[in-house]
Parts: C-alpha cells; sequence; structure tokens
C-alpha cells in the first residue's frame, strides 16, 4: 500500500472549491432582499457545494495497492478509502524492461506514446520503479510505482529470461 503525497496543485483544488463556495455565501448574504424568496434552494445549493468540496478533497486522498499473485501484479487505485478502481492487470512473463527510475527515464517514459500508468507515491524519489510490459487492452505501456525492496525481490523470480539479474 502506497499513499500518494498530495501537492501544491492538489491543495490549490481544494482551496479554490472552498473559497468559491464561501464567496457564493458571502453573495447570498449581501443580496438577500433580492434572493428573499428564494433564500431555501438557495441555502441547499450552498450546503450541497460545501458538501461537494469535501467529498472531492476527501477522493484526493489516493492509496496504491499492489497485489502479486501467481505471476499477475494488479494495481489498484484507491480513493477517500472508500471507492477501488482497479487500473490494470500486468502479466509479468510480458515484461520488456524493468529497473529503478531515474530522472532521465522518467523523462523518456513521459514523452512517449505508450501508455503510462503512474502508481508511485508522487515522491519521485530513488525508491521509484519502472517496468514496461505488453498489456491486453492498453497495449506497449509503462508502470512506474513505488514498491518496497521485499516487493522487487517477490517479482524477480516471475520475469522473463531475458531480465532475470537485472533491476
Amino acid at each position: 500500500m502506497v499513499t500518494r503525497r498530495q501537492d501544491g496543485k492538489d491543495r490549490l483544488k481544494v482551496f479554490g472549491l472552498v473559497f468559491l463556495c464561501c464567496l457564493a455565501l458571502t453573495a447570498s448574504l449581501v443580496f438577500i432582499n433580492y434572493i428573499a424568496e428564494f433564500m431555501g434552494f438557495v441555502i441547499f445549493g450552498i450546503l450541497a457545494g460545501f458538501y461537494g468540496c469535501y467529498i472531492y478533497a476527501l477522493y484526493r486522498r489516493i492509496e496504491y495497492e499492489y497485489i502479486f499473485t501467481n505471476g499477475d501484479l494488479d494495481i489498484d487505485k484507491i480513493m477517500g478509502q472508500r471507492k477501488r478502481k482497479r487500473l490494470a492487470t500486468i502479466d509479468m512473463a510480458t515484461l520488456t524492461q524493468f529497473g529503478k527510475l531515474d530522472e532521465q527515464k522518467r523523462a523518456e517514459i513521459l514523452s512517449s506514446d505508450r501508455t503510462v500508468i503512474d502508481g508511485s507515491d508522487n515522491m519521485q524519489s530513488d525508491n521509484d520503479y519502472y517496468l514496461e510490459c505488453k498489456h491486453k487492452s492498453l497495449g506497449m505501456c509503462y508502470l512506474i510505482f513505488t514498491p518496497s525492496e521485499e516487493f522487487v525481490e517477490e517479482l524477480k523470480p516471475y520475469f522473463p529470461r531475458e531480465l532475470k539479474g537485472r533491476g
């Protein structure tokens, strides 16, 4: 289980939404004489806006879970500890590349035309790994993830013969 760190963009989005709700609340109080007959709808709308901001902020807390079973690596995205979404299931026999991720390789992966699945902790640290594989529905794709060293050692016996000894 890897928790994705929130960066400044994530915090700014949540702050902006809360600010807009507060602005709507202030505007409704300023123009209360004009909207007095619709005040119930206005209050309901503002409360719904604040609840929406809460749910949005809650779902911005993202965790990734890596599950390895019988040569298949499943990557799940868990949002707000409530909702789970399967990002991909990768058959380890289809790997073409595997290794530690450095800045040069990260730039190469992000500029490629292949599908990139980012299941990392968003810290861009030395603990990030990448793998390239042939996926059933995504075609050739890259996975960026942040496994523990023990997890990497569990993956290695399932690598194709060409990759054994690497990583």
